[in-house]
């Protein structure tokens, strides 16, 4: 009979991920935390990206790799130009972090015989599997039970091979919302300045609390192409006062602590870090009904609003900020709902022992006589 292992721990993995610029701008803090809990798992991790964001991730054992961007013309040079660097410590897992990297990790998979796991945080992820052509995907991780049933449902796939891991972020030991009694009621919103984000739809709506004699401050962390158009709407409504067009890059964390309410006006296909941050730092969430996300629930960690309008985002926001007890109960089941199921030490693992069990299908063990 084979020997048995009773410590999968003891399963050697090497793992490489693959990060699109995409997973940089919408998992941001997520990727921190996953890269480091895995090292402490003891998986051996290198990081691979276009992105030189990559060398803010090195920490420790975690090594980097930066390449050029993988594409038409070029694709097979460098493709070439990646497996050389890896071939001095071949990986055992090639983790893809969204459906930009699929191709790329698949080649290298099947260069080094190693196991392949997808990672899946949208429905554009969801068509790049379905479209991809490349060796056996042996796990996908899937960071919510929506996504999870797409890849069960629609694309046919084994629920065996199907991880549901929750993203991870940090949950504070404090409450943000209406924590200062002498503070004005201050509103962050970080979607990005691109159409369909919503960010019109929240000037809009702050636009309509301001006409209601509600005094609130509204800042906007973000960058996009829609910048200017949405300077101008601010001006247009007379809410230079109230709204306020902040820098992205600052401590995120840091102003998430210092605001109340924070508003995600948008009707995502794909999953953004910031609405599961604001609910770790204990804010108030008000969202629009998510297709991907399961940790909006409405009347428990947030305030979803049925309709996706300027003024569905005004009245929800005016019924926390006329009930302030209310909106501080939201936020601390919020921040307990992440303690519970998002947190950053079970992502972690659960990532490690997906890997694990990819290496011990692998094992072969020798027979006694």
């Amino acid at each position: 009979m084979s020997d048995s292992i009773e410590n999968q721990e003891s399963l050697s993995v090497r793992a490489v991920l693959c990060i699109h610029r995409d997973v940089f701008d919408r998992l941001g803090p997520v990727l921190r935390y996953l890269a480091v809990g895995l090292v402490d798992q003891s998986v051996q991790l290198r990081l691979l990206s276009a992105d030189p964001r990559v060398e803010t991730l090195r920490l420790g054992p975690i090594q980097s790799l930066i390449h050029r961007r993988v594409g038409w013309p070029v694709t097979g040079r460098r493709i070439d130009h990646i497996l050389g660097a890896l071939s001095h410590q071949p990986p055992t897992v090639v983790h893809a972090m969204s459906a930009e990297s699929y191709r790329t990790a698949g080649a290298i998979a099947e260069a080094f015989d190693a196991d392949l796991v997808f990672q899946v945080t949208s429905l554009a992820d969801c068509d790049g599997i379905a479209q991809f052509g490349g060796p056996r995907v042996g796990r996908f991780h899937a960071i919510s039970q929506p996504l999870a049933s797409v890849l069960e449902t629609q694309l046919q796939i084994d629920p065996e091979r199907i991880d549901l891991i929750h993203p991870g972020v940090r949950a504070s030991q404090h409450i943000a919302c209406f924590a200062g009694p002498d503070r004005g009621a201050t509103i962050l919103c970080t979607s990005p300045f691109e159409r369909g984000t919503g960010v019109d739809k929240l000037i809009q709506a702050a636009d309509l609390l301001r006409k209601r004699d509600h005094e609130t401050m509204v800042f906007l962390l973000g960058g996009g192409r829609q910048e200017l158009a949405l300077r101008r709407l601010t001006r247009e409504r007379k809410l230079s006062s109230h709204v306020t067009f902040a820098n992205p890059l600052g401590d995120l964390a840091q102003a998430m602590n210092s605001a109340d309410i924070f508003v995600h006006p948008a009707q995502d296909t794909f999953f953004t870090a910031g609405g599961l941050q604001a609910m770790g730092a204990g804010m108030a969430v008000v969202a629009f009904a998510s297709t991907v996300c399961d940790f909006y629930r409405h009347g428990e960690t947030a305030v979803v609003c049925e309709k996706p309008t300027a003024k569905a985002l005004a009245d929800a926001i005016e019924a926390l900020l006329t009930a302030p007890e209310e909106a501080r109960r939201i936020a601390t089941a919020s921040m307990e709902y992440v303690r519970a199921h998002h947190a950053m030490s079970g992502m972690a693992e659960r990532t490690a022992a997906a890997y694990r069990r990819l290496a011990l299908n692998r094992a072969t063990f020798a027979i006694k006589e």
